[in-house]
């Protein structure tokens, strides 16, 4: 079974130069995550990436193709989607709150979800009384509260430090491995994607393609630092550069 399938999707926007014209962002892409697989997606900027996650997750309609979920997905953007009128606490109850669910059981479930994310002792806090690592711990919890089968994220830890950055790769690592949703990780970084994927999907300049995909032979769980000491880790970083590194009519040769 599937969590996420896409099938020649096509996603165009109409032109700012030209009205009559159409930027192709995304192009005849076909891609499946299986049921508790972690996929990355990989590409240069502007090729597309989080214009896919962006159909994936239904806030933009495909203009050809097909996707499919087997639940509704939970997103975590960049930005620290958090609302700062409202405590840690309370920003993880949200969905659980807009389904209705009982208050004594909204309570047990994020302080749960709570625990499980690092942030017990700021439960109270407002968002700007903590660090943007915790901000972006607030919206993984607030995302798994949706309880879906599928999680998508877009580089969300792509405006964070190199320290925290990392941190934060071995937590969501640790809450995968505890709660086995399929993920849906759009990110610029190699180190990132092999340090998190299952598979490495590739994808070309935009319009965005899908030029390759890489399985990571790495297993679980995983340790970050020593990754970093696997001589296949040098192999396939090498491997995705390269392919980074190929212009359009390098692609169309290969």
């Amino acid at each position: 079974m599937s969590g996420i399938s896409i099938q020649n999707l096509w996603k165009a926007f109409p032109s700012a130069e030209n009205r009559d014209d159409v930027l192709v962002a995304v192009q005849d892409v076909s891609l499946e995550v299986a049921e508790r697989e972690f996929v990355c997606v990989l590409g240069p900027s502007g090729c597309g990436k989080s214009t896919l996650l962006r159909v994936a997750a239904g806030l933009e309609q495909p203009s050809l193709g097909t996707v499919e979920t087997d639940s509704r997905p939970s997103v975590v953007f960049q930005e620290h989607g958090v609302f700062p009128w409202l405590t840690v606490a309370e920003n993880v109850a949200y969905p659980l709150k807009l389904r209705r669910m009982p208050r004594a059981q909204r309570r047990d479930r994020v302080a749960e979800l709570l625990d499980l994310v690092g942030l017990t002792d700021f439960a109270s806090y407002y968002p700007a009384q903590i660090s943007g690592g915790m901000r972006q711990r607030t919206s993984v919890a607030r995302a798994l509260a949706d309880d879906g089968n599928v999680l998508l994220m877009d580089e969300p830890f792509g405006a964070l430090d190199e320290q925290t950055r990392v941190a934060l790769q071995q937590e969501l690592l640790r809450i995968w491995e505890q709660t086995s949703k399929s993920v849906l990780f759009i990110t610029h970084s190699v180190d990132e994607a092999l340090t998190l994927a299952d598979r490495v999907v590739v994808m070309s300049h935009r319009p965005g393609r899908i030029i390759e995909e890489i399985e990571i032979p790495f297993g679980r769980p995983r340790d970050i630092k020593a990754l970093r000491l696997d001589p296949r880790y040098a192999e396939i970083t090498v491997r995705l550069w390269d392919l980074l590194e190929q212009r359009p009519e390098q692609e169309e040769a290969a």
